[in-house]
């Protein structure tokens, strides 16, 4: 079986698959009003048509790839910026797009779904990259919940689950979790607060969200990975929750999520796939967000002391983790549905667009509060309605527990530099040492 069949969260497609999201068929201006009904669909023009010479506007543009993109990320960043909201970037191959680091930019393509689509199927240099280029295995993602008919309709039932879990309990049952994490490694004196603690705090709340809490912890971390045998691990994974799905159907629990995304009229398999999506996004997301807000907490001009004197909140410490250090740096992205113009650019149909998170932090204004929600998505297809809520809620638990209970916490230097990539990740490793405790 190939690797993008085996896994459940990896897409792929029958021959003559079309896009299933159609948008206006004109768009010349961005904000202008789409065509009525009944104008050409370009989505229907001939395969054959292929897709349109590289824009002059990309020749030497800054690649988003290679040595000299891991070395800087920062400087590439600032770079991007200093060309506009919206510059041209090419990615692995010298594949071109569009680099969008402006906050109203963003808001607007990923706010508006019916003229940014996340179908990769509207690339118009599919056809000439090939199925197997690297930019794919960002785009191929769990799509029947982005890309699908009833996408919308999934994940509103996953955010319905997810908001019937009360405030209070989940702060609790996170708190809990945290605190058996630092028991366990607290008597040592010393520990890899990424390893060791803040890629476990998430999977371990997540699953008993979801009704898993009998899977082994390191088969969830496996399934949340991206190591050789992850996608056999979401498979194995896959195959629990659909077990789960089906004993939740014959004898559902009250505000339990995993029951009501059983209630659906969907096959247990298609419920499986929502909530493994929960459990592998929700565990790196999160993850990636506690360990980068620890590495800048400990930091030298981090805001540890602030928050062992009470001047600064553990919330505040959050957010300003997402201003400084976003763990999304960059993400693929959206399709142009048709010609427009987005941030002084001509943006053609079918050109990628890259959301370029970390950008547009470093270039915005904190005080505008934009950063933060942008990180989480933005309109229709962003991530449902309560899940900033409880990524928040399981992060902050996670950064209290282990300060407080480890007032003395030092990183051991030199300070871990973050995963070197221009995509997405926290550091690898945060090694500390504090004194032992029973």
């Amino acid at each position: 079986m190939s690797a993008r069949r085996e896994d459940p969260l990896r897409w792929w497609e029958g021959a003559g698959a079309r896009p299933a999201d159609r948008g206006p068929a004109r768009l010349p201006v961005f904000g202008a009003d789409p065509v009525p009904d009944g104008a050409p669909d370009p989505a229907a023009d001939p395969a054959g048509s292929g897709p349109p010479p590289p824009s002059p506007d990309h020749a030497g543009a800054p690649r988003l790839y290679g040595p000299a993109a891991d070395r800087d990320v920062a400087a590439l960043h600032a770079r991007l910026r200093a060309l506009g909201p919206v510059a041209p970037v090419l990615l692995e191959g010298d594949v071109p797009a569009w680099f969008v680091s402006g906050v109203r930019e963003l808001r607007q393509v990923m706010g508006r779904s019916a003229w940014f689509s996340r179908d990769h199927r509207r690339w118009n240099l599919r056809d000439r990259i090939g199925p197997d280029h690297p930019v794919l295995a960002h785009a191929l993602w769990a799509p029947p919940v982005l890309l699908g008919e009833d996408g919308a309709d999934r994940a509103d039932a996953i955010g319905d689950a997810l908001a019937a879990v009360e405030g209070i309990d989940l702060r609790d049952l996170s708190r809990r979790v945290a605190g058996r994490r630092v028991d366990g490694f607290a008597a040592a004196g010393s520990a890899d607060l990424v390893a060791d603690y803040a890629r476990h705090v998430p999977a371990r709340v997540l699953a008993r969200l979801c009704g898993a809490r009998e899977v082994p912890p390191g088969e969830l971390l496996a399934a949340a990975g991206t190591g050789p045998g992850a996608a056999a691990a979401r498979g194995r994974l896959h195959g629990r929750l659909t077990e789960l799905v089906r004993d939740r159907r014959r004898l559902p629990r009250a505000d339990d999520p995993a029951s009501l995304l059983a209630a659906r009229r969907a096959a247990p398999e298609e419920v499986a796939q929502d909530l493994l999506l929960v459990l592998v996004f929700g565990q790196a997301a999160v993850a990636d967000w506690i360990a980068v807000t620890l590495r800048l907490a400990l930091a030298d001009d981090g805001p540890a002391r602030s928050l062992a004197a009470g001047r600064t909140t553990v919330p505040q410490a959050l957010e300003e983790a997402l201003w400084r250090d976003t763990p999304a740096r960059n993400a693929v992205g959206r399709w142009a549905v048709q010609d427009c113009d987005l941030g002084g650019r001509r943006i053609r149909r079918g050109d990628l667009l890259v959301l370029g998170l970390a950008a547009a932090g470093a270039g915005a204004q904190p005080a505008g509060r934009e950063r933060p929600r942008v990180f989480f998505g933005h309109g229709e297809r962003g991530c449902p309605h309560p899940v900033p809520r409880v990524a928040a809620a399981i992060a902050a638990a996670a950064v209290e527990v282990v300060l407080e209970r480890l007032p003395d916490l030092h990183a051991v230097p030199p300070l871990p530099a973050r995963r070197s990539s221009p995509w997405a990740g926290g550091p690898d490793r945060l090694p500390v040492a504090f004194t032992p405790r029973p």
